[in-house]
């Protein structure tokens, strides 16, 4: 366990310095991204017997349209129990941070409206977020959206690497 940590950890480093170091727009980050965080979050499942679906279409955003996550989980003991994962990558400053609050809604809107999901995570990427941002999303955030509480977890790419991703019941 301490070696697959240790792999992610030195994988999520790399990542970042590969993406300081390039100097056009990529598109393709959000998926390389993803792949990193892939590793990891499969340790998780592995240890609580938890299933993933990559890139799920989860139902539909507020207003309409497909939502799209990057990973759905379920429990491998009783697939009525699901959970879900967007990584949000931010290379440099942009838009990304405005969309944190937005991602939050649209996990809350699918929650509700299939009551199988019990929790979500974000997982925010990057060296790009402002320390205003990350203080605002810890902080603040909650307190506009008092529903995300114990419901919607916003961490870092370290953070991610050194938590336990866990479906459980309050019941």
């Amino acid at each position: 366990m301490f070696r697959r940590r240790i792999r992610c950890f030195l994988l999520s480093r790399l990542f970042s310095k590969i993406q300081r170091m390039m100097a056009t727009r990529d598109t393709t980050t959000g998926s390389n991204y993803e792949q990193i965080i892939e590793i990891c979050l499969s340790r998780s499942c592995e240890k609580n017997a938890l299933g993933k679906i990559r890139q799920s279409s989860v139902g539909n955003k507020p207003g309409g349209g497909k939502h799209r996550v990057d990973w759905e989980l379920y429990s491998l003991a009783n697939h009525e129990i699901r959970g879900l994962i967007s990584c949000k990558f931010q290379k440099s400053s942009g838009t990304a941070e405005e969309k944190i609050a937005y991602e939050v809604i649209k996990l809350l809107h699918t929650m509700e409206a299939d009551p199988r999901f019990i929790k979500s995570w974000i997982v925010m990427g990057g060296d790009g977020w402002s320390s205003g941002m990350k203080n605002f999303v810890r902080a603040d955030l909650p307190k506009w959206i008092p529903q995300m509480n114990n419901k919607v977890v916003i961490l870092s790419t370290d953070e991610f690497i050194n938590s336990e991703i866990i479906l459980k019941t309050s019941i």
